[in-house]
């Protein structure tokens, strides 16, 4: 399939009083048309400073893209000006962010803030851009569009506004969208219907989508693609299948095991993994995983790991997988099958 969007390299830093914060550390990972990628890891792994990277929306300074590409559509946006990217985000590329009563503009009706970007990229007048926010408010399932246009961001609940974001995000009809956690702060039932929307938009449309969440559960549903992320950079990638039921680094499996089941035993407890990330002001010699990993060898202490491919789609960065590796014992370990 063709790659809509390419990130290789990406090294990207925060310059603070304390020092020189690594948040990104050499990733790479890949996009195809029409595809669902998931970014998935613990927090402050890099997963959303890569992606408001992608759409070069870190501030800078502190923040730098100290080497690296990213190509959209073959272009590289690190080149990019400022002037230029503003004609790529909300047309070629949409974002829906965390948290939209701070993304949303208080001041501003809904209608008006999905007009904006209609109005800048394709050239509406007001009245047709109107007519379009209208359509789009509908097509995301908000009853009554026509005077839910003219109301404010408090005057929606969570989910609305979460569908109200969407639908900015989509207005124009980005060929990739990127989804920061949309689902967080909302409740079980919302989530779903928020999920199934953005299923049905991607089949309506095209849209590629990159989905950053903590919801393994979301990613075995929506996903093509699963990119594990952790101290900034990628240690896993794969189809869904095979992150889920075929698993090569550790901290995947730790991940795997840590979420609720149904098949558990009652008294059956999860497995947590024990420890926490890396300071990346600092970040460690060798595999930054090496500390919580149950299977740790002096050369993960001494030597970062080289991908190692287990298909033409799976790939792995740790020194289990290498060819010289002794065979090890997964039953005992935090991530266990």
């Amino acid at each position: 399939m063709e790659k809509i969007l390419e990130v290789k390299d990406l090294h990207v830093s925060f310059n603070t009083y304390a020092g020189e914060v690594k948040a990104v550390r050499g990733v790479n990972f890949h996009v195809s048309k029409g595809e669902s990628v998931a970014i998935v890891g613990e927090s402050g792994c890099g997963k959303s400073v890569t992606s408001q990277t992608l759409m070069r929306l870190i501030p800078m300074p502190p923040g730098v893209i100290k080497q690296g590409k990213i190509l959209f559509q073959g272009e590289d946006i690190v080149k990019k000006t400022d002037k230029e990217m503003e004609k790529i985000r909300g047309k070629e590329m949409g974002m829906i962010f965390q948290d939209p009563m701070t993304s949303l503009n208080p001041t501003m009706s809904i209608g008006r803030q999905i007009m904006e970007g209609l109005v800048k990229h394709q050239g509406l007048s007001k009245a047709e851009a109107k007519e379009r926010a209208i359509d789009m408010l509908r097509l995301v399932g908000i009853p009554n569009p026509e005077a839910r246009v003219e109301q404010y961001p408090h005057e929606f609940s969570g989910g609305m506004r979460q569908r109200a974001m969407i639908a900015i995000a989509l207005a124009c009809e980005p060929k990739l969208l990127i989804a920061d956690e949309p689902t967080t702060a909302l409740d079980v039932t919302i989530q779903a219907q928020i999920m199934d929307l953005m299923k049905d938009l991607q089949v309506k449309t095209g849209t590629s989508i990159i989905l950053i969440t903590h919801d393994l559960g979301v990613v075995a549903e929506t996903c093509d693609r699963v990119v594990v992320m952790y101290a900034g950079q990628v240690i896993e990638t794969g189809t869904v299948n095979e992150i889920f039921y075929s698993p090569k680094h550790p901290y995947t499996k730790g991940l795997l095991k840590s979420v609720p089941r149904l098949d558990l035993k009652k008294d059956e407890p999860l497995i947590p993994i024990y420890g926490t990330p890396p300071d990346l002001l600092n970040p460690p010699k060798g595999c930054a995983f090496a500390p919580r990993c149950d299977f740790a060898m002096k050369v993960c202490t001494e030597f970062d790991p080289q991908m190692e491919e287990m298909s033409t789609t799976h790939k792995a960065a740790c020194w289990l997988n290498h060819p010289m590796a002794k065979e090890v014992n997964h039953k005992s370990a935090v991530g266990s099958e």
